[in-house]
């Protein structure tokens, strides 16, 4: 048996065809999809990068490993924890990852038989997904036709920096004038002056003058694109090599994105509203999974168990998920009745879904609040989610008894988890109120020194990695 666990980081899933996105963004994973199980209500546990990662590879949420943000010391995950590939390896089969996360922490190369790092000498999201393909196809063909393997693949694509490569695939999803003077689709995000200089880190694009919202959304397109073009590549590796029809492949990402403005952010991750949390899911093994769209709601800590049923192998009472394959076979159609996600980097958010609803719990805004105000109140949402999806709309005024039924199953689950520990999300409020004062600091010193000046996906990055200082 071979398991291809695959990440397209940063994409959200409605930007996928087999979710029903109007242009062709991800022609190889909708071949997947039309013969494979798509699952329409996949969310991670924890984001963004580093929490989620940590939730795969441990099948622990982030509320009891206390990774629910950036910036952990090493020891936090202990090096004799249980992970995925380490059980995985225990019993003989061979575990393998390209990726450049080890570069953020060590604990994510435990386990690893093979840990082969995309062009060491590139910044951690510059890496492309070319260069990726650079190590995992020689792999393959090293290895892949005569061995039972787990291999965790890592494209970065369509996280910003938006790069060369996947420009050249801009006019298939961008026909229009950028720097239309008469558009004024990102005049919200530049009058927010702390947000607007900091995602221009990440996007030089809007310093260069665009206008046009749909440019930024077409850059991401293409992105997705790219990555989708290259995986290809590998699924064709896998078809010369004759073991596709004998690979489980498991797709998804780690988070979305808020491509579009919503909740005020843009060409970022920084909450843990819909378009953050809800992420593509797809498995594939023809013979052994038939096609179906699944509407169970599941989470990103269900992949270990379910790989490790894939392989025969017993899952870890510590780890906290469930096998898919119930629902893979068509033997149940439910999985979880409220599912919980953590954005615990740039705000403080839990969010919990039901089918019916999401109730989304706000310890500290971060930069989701355009005054950068350092001592924010908590606050409560509540969203419909069958009118409204996108979660744009509270409607907690009006629905009082539903806010309290959904606010005491909150509460009831959170202590069931924490008993007397305390609450690692609220450690990372008072994070988020240090990277709020340290991201207002560095950009009022880089608009002192010169006003055209942004800070750099590596000062960004940085940032990012340690915000406890």
């Amino acid at each position: 048996m071979r398991v291809l666990l695959v990440f397209f980081d940063t994409m959200r899933h409605d930007h996928a065809g087999c979710y029903g996105y109007k242009l062709d963004t991800t022609p190889n994973i909708d071949r997947l999809a039309r013969t494979g199980a798509l699952f329409m209500n996949s969310y991670p546990t924890d984001v963004p990068t580093q929490p989620c990662y940590t939730s795969v590879l441990t099948g622990k949420r982030g509320i009891t490993t206390g990774v629910v943000s950036h910036g952990q010391p090493e020891d936090t995950i202990p090096v004799a924890m249980a992970t995925l590939p380490k059980v995985l390896a225990e019993h003989g089969v061979l575990t393998a990852a390209v990726s450049t996360l080890y570069r953020f922490r060590k604990w994510f190369a435990s386990g690893f038989t093979h840990y082969l790092q995309p062009d060491i000498k590139t910044w951690l999201q510059h890496v492309t997904a070319e260069q990726v393909n650079e190590q995992v196809i020689p792999w393959l063909r090293a290895y892949g036709a005569s061995n039972d393997f787990f291999l965790f693949l890592h494209y970065w694509d369509p996280h910003t920096p938006y790069s060369d490569e996947s420009k050249r695939y801009l006019q298939q999803f961008y026909s229009g004038d950028p720097y239309d003077p008469g558009n004024d689709s990102l005049d919200d995000l530049r009058s927010r002056p702390v947000l607007y200089n900091f995602i221009s880190g990440a996007v030089p694009e809007l310093k260069e003058g665009v206008t046009d919202i749909n440019y930024i959304v077409g850059l991401y397109d293409a992105e997705i694109f790219y990555a989708d073009k290259c995986f290809g590549d590998v699924l064709a590796t896998l078809e010369q090599l004759k073991v596709l029809d004998d690979t489980i492949i498991i797709f998804t990402s780690d988070h979305g994105e808020s491509v579009h403005g919503e909740h005020g952010i843009y060409c970022d991750h920084m909450d843990a509203y819909e378009q953050v949390s809800h992420v593509p899911l797809v498995v594939s093994c023809p013979g052994r999974v038939a096609p179906r769209k699944i509407d169970a709601l599941v989470q990103h800590i269900d992949i270990a168990p379910t790989v490790l049923e894939s392989f025969g192998v017993k899952t870890p009472e510590e780890f906290e998920g469930r096998s898919l394959w119930p629902l893979l076979e068509g033997k149940k159609e439910e999985h979880y009745e409220a599912i919980f996600t953590n954005q615990g980097l740039w705000s403080a958010q839990r969010a919990m879904r039901t089918k019916e609803w999401s109730l989304v719990r706000t310890i500290d805004p971060g930069m989701l609040d355009p005054s950068f105000n350092l001592s924010a109140e908590p606050y409560t949402e509540l969203f419909d989610r069958k009118s409204d999806a996108a979660e744009v709309h509270d409607v907690s005024a009006n629905n009082k008894e539903v806010l309290d039924e959904l606010e005491l199953r909150y509460h009831r689950w959170l202590d069931e988890r924490l008993g007397a520990k305390s609450d690692p999300l609220r450690t990372a409020a008072s994070a988020a109120k240090v990277v709020k004062q340290r991201v207002r600091e560095a950009l009022t010193a880089q608009q002192e020194a010169r006003r055209h000046d942004q800070p750099s996906p590596e000062t960004r990055a940085r940032i990012d990695d340690n915000p406890r200082g």
